[in-house]
């Protein structure tokens, strides 16, 4: 078990980072449109493949992401998700 001091991985710190980029990407257009899975998905590959130049480092990182993304609810938009990743990445569950 790490230690409470101890800094977080850089594994978690890339998750971290990509989540927020989902919120944000979700909520920049088209925030009222219905939430999707495929729409979650391809948010977080435009922001691996924008972010990390090495294919291998991105395929990670998408694939971490995509497993630390909150299921979608059937009846929530773009905008109420993204609030619910952003409420993940705090460290608060809804």
């Amino acid at each position: 078990m790490p230690e409470l001091n101890q800094p977080p991985s850089l594994r978690a710190l890339r998750v971290t980072r990509g989540l927020k980029a989902v919120a944000e990407g979700l909520t920049r257009a088209h925030a009222d449109q219905p939430m999707t899975v495929r729409a979650a998905r391809s948010t977080a590959l435009r922001h691996c493949l924008d972010t990390y130049s090495n294919d291998r480092v991105a395929n990670a990182v998408l694939n971490d992401v995509i497993d630390a993304l909150p299921p979608v609810r059937d009846t929530e938009d773009r905008a109420e998700y993204a609030a619910r990743v952003q409420l993940q990445v705090q460290g608060v569950r809804a």
